[in-house]
């Protein structure tokens, strides 16, 4: 295994030896300094093939030398050269912590910031932008609640992270009417290789910092000769010790800091609400709330299910207008617009036909997406930031108990319904191991809109298509909890430690703050953007080329002549037990393998292949009875997910193993139910 030597560091209060002790689980080596009465803790903990060792420095205010707590940190972090420094920084008095970080950045690269008691923040009205501090320190941030356990595994991949990619831009403190004489510092210190930072130095010099006076009077003394007299001249000039106005310049760095990415609000205690904790009404409000909060976000983006409502008891004209004037629909207007003018530009060809569907359709499926995630991610921020999101996880959680799961679940599993690949991400937070491995592996089969998409377009092609898409859903929820009841109670069996526990403090209940759920959003959408956005474009792309490349090598406009139906072609036999067999199966092969690259892609291609104008025909076309169109409908429910959704399971994991373990399981449960459906729809049609 590789080594890594970490250097723990942090101010008084911090919550530094708690947080050592829970990364460590207790097992440290406690011996003391050499030459000293500080006590120096060694603890090992082992992550991704590396044995990262943490030193635990004595808590100082800064690294300048003048007690023995800070000798003694200053002197480990120059003299032994840690490979990665992580300093903490207190989450209620992150201003007056992060002064101690601005001094460690001066003197090293290799720096992560750990933000400490995130669980006490919100509870206190204090609200941190941990994107956003990161931004503007340039170095990685972690929230961090050592009590609870959170962040802890995000902490040793950042290490790692920050080990491997080196030195790397950071903020830099301006010193004002000192930096001048700084900088004249530093060009007089680059004439001795100290094989320290030359800036640092030079700052530490004005500070009248001992052990670096001493150092350079020692290896260069005509230089200290210069510096001494240089700070002299700062001394007499600015008439005030350069010393202050570097405490001042870093406080005052910190300061803009704080009030770029904090905001408090008063709060005020209030009892928690017994609602909450009633064991029947406290579940049923709690899925009340999120089927409200969905129901909404769902209907603006989709007009789902209000349009269907409509539809169905006679209000057509109602149900179409909603339908026309909804975020999705006006995106797809946009988007058809934009391809048909392309192709009015450049003409019928390769070139036009591949920039329109392979890179607009990439991009057009990510639009399609982006306003539901983002409506879905803006409501759980204010559920998560009026403390609501609390006492909803709270009320489900004596239900999600007994399938297996604790209330932690209910954060992702609601996101999921939006898109899965963030639902995916925020499963990092569970406490539980155990629960986190198996939500990960459970959470694809719950519905996104782009299934929803998919859903709708093919409850057009039979009676009552309202139930059908009300059906796919419950025999989602239906999966998701039976399978995740019986893989808890084989880790029962199995003695492995499967506890469930719920670790959440219930904050006061205040009015979301605007900026603070524009935050939420907007760093869950970016990471939505990077994870599943990127896979999304090109795996559209390549998609298009193989359907538009024949076994020859050549372009060709017809699907059917393309590599990806000859292999589709080859799939044909899977589809025979769910009724759907003939010269044209091979269609819904095909689609079925678009739909793995991106869902919404099933309906593209079905209907380009089939040159029909709606998804009733293009099954007419095919040869696609009413009850193989349930069946399917089921199978695209339950299939594997996206590769945007997969490559984030393995990320999350860092295991082929698991990834190809919940690959086989959605298609095992998606076949069989898909059998069962089309069994069960031809008995009840008899």
């Amino acid at each position: 295994m590789k080594r890594i030597t970490v250097a723990l560091i942090g101010q008084p209060n911090v919550g530094k030896s708690t947080l050592f002790n829970a990364l460590t689980g207790g097992n440290a080596i406690v011996t003391n300094w050499p030459g000293t009465t500080v006590s120096k803790s060694e603890g090992v903990i082992r992550h991704c093939q590396y044995e990262i060792h943490i030193i635990d420095l004595p808590g100082v205010y800064g690294l300048t030398a003048f007690t023995i707590e800070e000798k003694i940190s200053r002197n480990f972090i120059v003299n032994e050269k840690p490979d990665v420094v992580v300093v903490l920084v207190d989450s209620l008095s992150l201003i007056r912590t992060l002064y101690l970080a601005l001094d460690v950045l001066e003197l090293i690269d290799r720096v992560v910031i750990g933000v400490t008691k995130v669980d006490e923040a919100h509870s206190r009205g204090v609200h941190i932008n941990y994107n956003l501090l990161e931004k503007q320190l340039g170095v990685p941030v972690v929230p961090l609640s050592a009590v609870r356990g959170d962040g802890l595994r995000e902490l040793a991949e950042r290490i790692i992270s920050v080990y491997e990619a080196g030195r790397r831009e950071h903020t830099k403190v301006d010193y004002g009417e000192l930096s001048t004489y700084i900088e004249s510092a530093e060009a007089l210190i680059r004439q001795c290789d100290l094989g320290l930072s030359h800036r640092w130095l030079a700052v530490k010099v004005f500070e009248g910092d001992p052990e670096t006076l001493e150092l350079i009077k020692s290896r260069c003394t005509s230089l200290y000769e210069d510096l001494v007299e240089l700070r002299e001249e700062a001394s007499r000039i600015l008439k005030v010790d350069p010393a202050v106005i570097v405490a001042r310049s870093r406080f005052k760095h910190a300061e803009s800091i704080g009030k770029t990415c904090v905001i408090q609000v008063a709060v005020r205690k209030k009892a928690p609400s017994k609602l909450f904790y009633h064991p029947v009404y406290a579940p049923l409000i709690s899925i009340a709330i999120i089927l409200a909060v969905f129901t909404l976000a769902f209907n603006l983006n989709t007009g789902f299910p209000v349009a269907s409502i409509l539809e169905s008891v006679g209000f057509s004209e109602l149900a179409e207008a909603i339908e026309n004037y909804t975020i999705s629909s006006l995106i797809e207007r946009f988007l058809e617009w934009s391809s048909s003018t392309l192709k009015g530009l450049l003409g019928e060809n390769a070139i036009s036909l591949f920039l329109s569907e392979a890179v607009l359709g990439g991009v057009g499926a990510l639009l399609l997406f982006l306003p539901l995630i983002m409506t879905v991610l803006a409501t759980i921020g204010v559920l998560e930031d009026t403390g609501l999101l609390t006492r909803l996880a709270v009320g489900v959680h004596t239900l999600f108990e007994k399938l297996g799961f604790s209330g932690h679940a209910l954060f992702p599993l609601s996101l999921s319904l939006g898109c899965n690949v963030p639902g995916l991400l925020v499963a990092r937070a569970i406490p539980s191991t155990a629960e986190r491995v198996r939500l990960i592996m459970l959470l694809p089969f719950i519905p996104c809109q782009a299934r929803l998409v998919v859903l709708l377009a093919l409850a057009t092609a039979v009676r009552q298509g309202f139930l059908l898409v009300v059906l796919s859903y419950i025999v989602a929820f239906a999966a998701f909890f039976a399978l995740g009841f019986a893989l808890y109670k084989w880790s029962t069996m199995r003695s492995e430690s499967v506890e469930i526990r719920l670790l959440l403090e219930q904050p006061p209940l205040h009015k979301p703050i605007p900026r603070v759920v524009w935050w939420y959003t907007w760093w869950h959408t970016k990471h939505f953007l990077v994870k599943a956005g990127t896979i999304i474009v090109l795996a559209n792309i390549l998609f298009w080329l193989l359907s538009h490349v024949g076994p020859s090598m050549s372009f060709t406009d017809d699907p059917g002549e393309s590599i990806a139906a000859s292999f589709s072609k080859t799939l044909t036999p899977i589809l025979k037990p769910i009724g759907i067999s003939g010269e044209g199966s091979w269609i819904i092969a095909l689609a079925l393998i678009a739909g793995f690259i991106a869902k919404e892609i099933f309906i593209s291609t079905l209907l380009t292949v089939t040159g029909a104008s709606s998804v009733k025909n293009a099954f007419t076309t095919i040869g696609v009875s009413e009850q193989s169109v349930i069946a399917l409908t089921i199978f695209v429910t339950l299939y594997v997910p996206c590769l945007a959704a997969l490559s984030t399971i393995y990320s999350e994991t860092r295991s082929l193993k698991l990834v190809a373990e919940a690959v086989l399981l959605m298609l095992v449960v998606a076949y069989t139910s898909a059998i069962l459906a089309y069994t069960l729809a031809l008995v009840l049609t008899l």
